[in-house]
């Protein structure tokens, strides 16, 4: 998997690769941003819901897990990603 990487920067004109590196840093960290915002706002977003019916704290966990798996499975590819683009 480490090849294909490679093989894809080397195929970046190398004068624009610190502009990429930079951009790509900015854009992750709104995106760790983001995910800082979803969870200071956590109450609000998954607590209980008077309009649903069946509105347990099971449910609730499974909210949150739907949202944080997933978040957190991206977050950390995105990471190894731009830790290969910083050391490429």
């Amino acid at each position: 998997m480490i090849a294909p990487i490679h093989n894809m920067l080397a195929l970046i004109n190398p004068a624009a690769l610190p502009a990429l590196r930079i951009a790509a840093t900015f854009f992750f960290l709104i995106y760790l941003l983001f995910g800082a915002y979803i969870f200071r706002n956590r109450h609000r977003f998954f607590d209980r819901d008077p309009r649903v019916d069946n509105d347990i704290p099971a449910v609730r966990k499974v909210r949150v897990e739907v949202v944080l798996i997933p978040w957190l499975g991206i977050t950390t590819l995105i990471l190894i990603l731009l830790i290969s683009f910083w050391l490429a």
